[in-house]
């Protein structure tokens, strides 16, 4: 996989990487991502809150939600049992087609 150098600006400092040729929208996402939301923390907090504090709450933010999402997408117990019931019922259907008409 090609590998490139890119620039990042996060909290008005730049960030040089090498990432994979083919992620670097992803990068700029969320490059975009993290900066807005330092910019709504400036506008709604103005000086009570630093950069750095800016960048905490920000990163926070970003982690809820990468975590919302994962829960989310977990498949709970009982979604596991529904599927195996639906591929048990699915497989004694099949199984009862003749072989002739399931070659056909």
């Amino acid at each position: 996989m090609a590998k490139q150098k890119i620039s990042l600006k996060v909290g008005g400092k730049a960030y040089q990487m090498t990432i994979d040729s083919d992620k670097e929208e992803i990068y700029r996402l969320a490059e975009r991502e993290v900066n807005g939301a330092i910019g709504k923390l400036q506008k709604a907090f103005g000086e009570n809150f630093t950069m750095q504090d800016c960048l905490a709450i920000a990163a926070l933010q970003c982690s809820i939600n990468n975590i919302t999402i994962s829960k989310q997408n977990e498949l709970g117990d009982e979604d596991l049992q529904a599927l195996d019931e639906l591929s048990k019922r699915l497989d004694q259907h099949l199984n009862r087609i003749p072989k002739s008409k399931a070659t056909k």
